[in-house]
C-alpha cells in the first residue's frame, strides 16, 4: 500500500502538481511562441551575463525585431511576482490539443533559478491562467520606458 501511495505522489508530482517556487535569484527566462510563418512570433528572454547584469531581450510586436534593455533589480523582481502569483511552477511539462491541429502554434518557456527549473511547453494548448500573457505584456512595457 505504502508503495503504491509513493508511485502515486511521484506520478502527481512529476505531472507539475503542488511543486514549489524554485529558490534563489532568477537567473533567465525564456519564453516563445511560433506560428505558421518561419521564425518566432513572438519571443523573450532574460539573461543573467557573465558580468552580473540582468539583460531583457524581447519582441514588442508579433514577427518583429528584438529590443534590448538592461534591468535593475526591480524589473527582475516584477518576472518573479508573476511566475509566483499565476503559480507558474505548476505548469505541466507538455501541453498538447486533443485534436490534430496543422498551423504549427507552439509556444516553449525555460525559467532558470538559482535552485530549480521550470520548463513546458505546448502545440495548441496552454496553461489555465494568465501568466504567459503576463510575462509578454510586462516584457514589453519594460521596453517600453
Amino acid at each position: 500500500m505504502a508503495s503504491l501511495i509513493g508511485l502515486m505522489l511521484g506520478t502527481l508530482m512529476s505531472c507539475g502538481i503542488h511543486q514549489r517556487m524554485p529558490e534563489g535569484k532568477l537567473l533567465s527566462l525564456e519564453y516563445t511562441r511560433s506560428g505558421t510563418m518561419a521564425g518566432y512570433k513572438y519571443e523573450t528572454h532574460v539573461t543573467t551575463e557573465p558580468n552580473g547584469d540582468v539583460v531583457l531581450r524581447a519582441m514588442k510586436e508579433n514577427y518583429g525585431p528584438l529590443y534590448e534593455k538592461k534591468l535593475t533589480a526591480e524589473e527582475v523582481a516584477g518576472f518573479v511576482k508573476i511566475i509566483e502569483e499565476e503559480k507558474m511552477y505548476n505548469y505541466k511539462e507538455k501541453y498538447r490539443s486533443v485534436f490534430e491541429v496543422l498551423d504549427g502554434d507552439t509556444w516553449h518557456l525555460d525559467i532558470r533559478f538559482e535552485q530549480g527549473t521550470i520548463k513546458s511547453g505546448g502545440y495548441h494548448s496552454w496553461p489555465k491562467g494568465d501568466g504567459l500573457s503576463r510575462i509578454r505584456e510586462y516584457s514589453i512595457s519594460l521596453l517600453s520606458n
